[in-house]
């Protein structure tokens, strides 16, 4: 019993670590570093970004809204669809919402 405590101690220990570098390496944050650069100042929450931008109210998020770095720059990318059922892929810049 103590051994399978442990290995399931020890599995849960490295599945966080293994997905962090997939985020890393795709130039991404994770939610916590998203949280804290909003805290800052750093970027913009994404409800700002979306008004900002003007997306139509009726286009939801359909996928994880993720900050990605793009030439040093942060930038929201998220999918999103209208209640008409039109799909886009947006890119908006963290900061000042363009695209």
């Amino acid at each position: 019993m103590t051994v399978v405590a442990a290995a399931s101690l020890s599995l849960g220990a490295i599945v966080p670590s293994a997905a962090a570098p997939k985020a890393a390496a795709a130039g991404c944050m994770s939610d916590q570093e998203i949280q804290g650069a909003i805290a800052s100042g750093q970027i913009k929450s994404w409800p700002k970004i979306k008004k900002m931008a003007q997306i139509p109210s009726d286009y939801q998020e359909v996928s994880d809204v993720q900050v990605c770095m793009v030439g040093g720059v942060p930038f929201y990318r998220v999918n999103l669809v209208s209640s008409s059922g039109e799909a886009k892929k947006i890119q908006l810049n963290a900061v000042t919402g363009g695209g």
